[in-house]
């Protein structure tokens, strides 16, 4: 079943005659549903449910007792089905008595590792059922839809980005079926066919991963390869179907519109580091690595973080101390990725730059020639000597140093500036290495 994960709904019932109407009734709308009876097959920790987007559960799941004990229970059951990292959700519980709503929502705020529910409604299942009863009863599908898109309308976001979830599965799917009618072969019957598709969907494959990877292909980077080079297929199938996919959600405009305010430092951090560093191939060699040092192990051929620093700060004393104080010396390579691909180079050529955290820009002179300033972006627990914060980044040209690639090598990246970023600082960089002076009278 590799590949085939991604329930985007749960039901959690302990009448498998209850749900299965509603089962049925999804799988017409082609939403594919995962369900639980609370008693049996619950996944393991590792297997946890992730990317839920709506979770229908029966309140009762055949416990006795208080209130308390009732909605406890489904909390608990509910917290062995769902992934601590599953993201924005909503719940829609079944239930006769809605005041239980708010016990529901108790137990799940104080719940310690369960995500949080944008949304929780109750409805009466009954009111939803048109005609027979148990297994054969007929669920009216349309009627909850219109239910879910009300509270959708006031949950703007999660509609948003479930439908932009959506659109990537399609994308994907999109990319798949290219790749595939072009590794297609016309022949008389169907086994041939089958085995005319793998032959030739198996050599392009091995080019696309030979094209990626130039003279570094190997068996070990073969696939990383593959699925690196698909990136940018999966990038252009989700510009096509932006427009397409945005029209139905045209009532959520004025929502985003009205929202006023900027978003905190912290979330456009976190946004800028997905759009910008990479984490992964941390120790390999690449163009756009990020290297982070501490003053015990700087390598000799950076200078120091005073040096660094030297013209750069403005301000008071103490404001100028605290940026020292907060600041790490990072690096980062920016030798043509050409030279990398076709194991070219001579020497690596590493940018001077400073990891300045975000409190303290006011004491770097943002607007200096022979700085590039960029950011905010969060680093995380991982990212090793340097702290968990938001920090941006300052390049100084006045220190762009070359050392052997052998030396380079030996070193673990603490991120790597993606490709779109990467040309610009090499931009920036070879401009303020060939600048010329002009004499002009004023």
């Amino acid at each position: 079943m590799n590949g085939l994960k991604g329930a985007r709904v749960v039901l959690l019932d302990d009448e498998y005659s209850e749900a299965i109407p509603v089962i049925k009734a999804l799988s017409k709308m082609g939403v594919p549903a995962a369900f639980f009876d609370g008693k049996t097959a619950l996944p393991t920790t590792k297997k946890r449910l992730r990317g839920l987007r709506l979770a229908i559960l029966d309140m009762n799941l055949g416990v006795t007792g208080s209130n308390e004990s009732i909605a406890s229970t489904l909390v608990q059951t509910f917290s062995k089905i769902i992934d601590d990292d599953n993201g924005p959700y909503g719940i829609l519980i079944w239930t006769n008595h809605p005041d239980l709503k708010e016990l529901v929502a108790k137990y799940i705020h104080a719940h310690s590792t369960m995500p949080k529910p944008v949304f929780i409604v109750t409805l009466k299942k009954a009111a939803f059922k048109t005609k027979g009863s148990g297994a054969d009863a007929q669920f009216a599908i349309q009627k909850l839809t219109r239910e879910l898109r009300k509270i959708l309308a006031e949950n703007s976001p999660l509609e948003c980005l479930q439908v932009w979830e959506e659109s990537c599965f399609r994308a994907a799917t999109n990319v798949t079926n290219n790749l595939a009618s072009i590794g297609a072969a016309k022949v008389d019957t169907l086994d041939e066919w089958r085995v005319a598709w793998r032959d030739e969907t198996l050599k392009l494959l091995l080019v696309i991963s030979k094209a990626h990877a130039e003279e570094h292909h190997t068996r070990d980077n073969c696939l990383p390869s593959i699925f690196l080079a698909l990136n940018p297929l999966h990038s252009d199938r989700m510009d096509l179907l932006a427009e397409q996919t945005t029209a139905d959600l045209s009532h959520h405009v004025d929502h985003i519109m009205a929202a006023t305010g900027g978003s905190a430092t912290d979330r456009k951090g976190k946004v800028n580091s997905m759009l910008h560093l990479a984490a992964d191939q941390l120790k390999v060699f690449n163009p756009g690595n990020v290297y982070a040092f501490t003053p015990r192990k700087k390598p000799e051929f950076m200078p120091t973080l005073k040096e660094a620093l030297q013209d750069c700060l403005q301000g008071n004393a103490a404001a100028q101390a605290a940026a020292k104080k907060g600041s790490r010396l990072c690096g980062i390579e920016v030798t043509p990725a050409c030279d990398h691909a076709q194991n070219k180079m001579r020497v690596s050529r590493v940018v001077t730059g400073i990891l300045v955290p975000w409190e303290n820009k006011g004491a770097i002179k943002t607007n200096a020639g022979f700085l590039k300033v960029t950011g905010p972006f969060y680093l995380a627990k991982k990212s090793g000597s340097v702290p968990e914060g938001a920090y941006f980044l300052v390049l100084n040209s006045r220190f762009v140093v070359t050392t052997r690639p052998s030396v380079v090598k030996a070193l673990t990246a603490l991120a790597r500036v993606r490709p779109h970023l990467l040309a610009d600082i090499q931009a920036w960089a070879s401009y303020q290495t060939a600048r010329q002076g002009v004499m002009m009278l004023n």
